[in-house]
């Protein structure tokens, strides 16, 4: 395997452990990381062990999905969302995330407290990804999508007020198929790096076309030597910026097997909307995706983001192109 350079029945098994007290940070509010309410899935129990071990009914009370914020993405920080479906408040005083997928345990550096009838998000920074490899010896991405939660599972380390305890060992749903995608991303990413360096420029020169300003913004492909065929045949839109045509992507014609060296492509961009709110609470905006091949392979969409600089003129051209005032 390639390893990163740089629902259904849910089982659980409840691990009774003797602890004094509980820990946990106290959170109150009722919604997730990234806002949305809920979380789906339940699990019934088995308990090993005896001494002060969590009651059955409240272990099967604890559901729990992977959700990911936006703000997270680019981190690749996943929250393990936990709903107290039953009567008792407990803590977590801990979730660690396994899955095929990645290395080792994804591991919650803090508890939450999650009263009864609330969810709480416990966030695990992922472990490096594990990809499939193609005979060349180059990481492949053509089937990584289709991972998931397969084989993915959940440890959380729970205590009641009274002290009861244990480790629930729960399948964990993912709804929003956020670890196919992360998954996807990372192979791709990887897949393509073999081959070829993208990188776009911190500059985004503007100027007057037809009565609007417009941004031009540069991709570079830089072939890797020894490394595979990629084709870049796409990048789309993002939140913030389209192309200056009004389509919902930048066609793109690069083949690192027609390259002597280096090129690059200019994407002429201008605002897609002009609410200030969209760039004060931007998240992905300056995140751009891109459509390519290896070595004939089509990839799963991968993502080039932009450097602090370029992300600032950005914001900037949103805000010129939409007459706000800057003083």
């Amino acid at each position: 395997m390639r390893r990163w350079a740089g629902g259904g029945a849910v089982a659980v098994l409840v691990v009774a452990a003797v602890v004094a007290g509980c820990t946990g940070d106290g959170g109150r509010d009722r919604s997730g990381g990234d806002g949305t309410p809920g979380a789906s899935g339940s699990a019934g129990s088995a308990v090993r062990g005896t001494a002060a071990a969590l009651p059955d009914d409240v272990t099967a009370a604890l559901a729990v999905e992977i959700r990911q914020s936006r703000a997270d993405w680019g981190r690749r920080v996943v929250q393990v969302r936990v709903a107290n479906t039953g009567t008792v408040d407990v803590t977590v005083e801990r979730a660690r995330l396994r899955s095929p997928t990645v290395e080792g345990d994804a591991s919650s550096d803090r508890g939450r407290d999650v009263r009864a009838g609330v969810d709480r998000d416990l966030s695990v920074p992922l472990g490096d990804p594990v990809c499939p490899v193609t005979v060349g010896g180059t990481a492949a991405a053509d089937d990584a999508t289709g991972a998931g939660t397969d084989g993915a599972q959940v440890e959380l380390d729970v205590v009641d007020a009274d002290g009861r305890a244990g480790t629930v060992v729960v399948t964990p749903e993912d709804p929003q198929g956020h670890l196919a995608r992360i998954h996807g991303e990372d192979c791709a990413t990887l897949a393509v790096a073999a081959g070829a360096r993208l990188w776009l420029d911190d500059d985004l020169p503007r100027h007057p076309v037809d009565g609007r300003l417009v941004g031009s913004l540069t991709l570079h492909v830089e072939p890797v030597a020894g490394g595979p065929r990629v084709e870049v045949w796409q990048v789309d839109r993002t939140n913030l910026v389209i192309p200056a045509d009004l389509t919902n992507d930048w066609p793109v014609a690069v083949d690192t097997a027609a390259l002597a060296g280096g090129t690059t492509v200019v994407l002429p961009v201008v605002p897609s909307r002009c609410d200030p709110h969209a760039v004060a609470e931007d998240k992905r905006g300056t995140f751009f995706g891109v459509h390519a091949r290896v070595d004939g392979v089509d990839q799963p969409v991968f993502y080039v983001p932009s450097s602090d600089a370029l992300r600032g003129s950005v914001y900037d051209l949103v805000a010129a192109s939409c007459g706000w005032s800057t003083g």
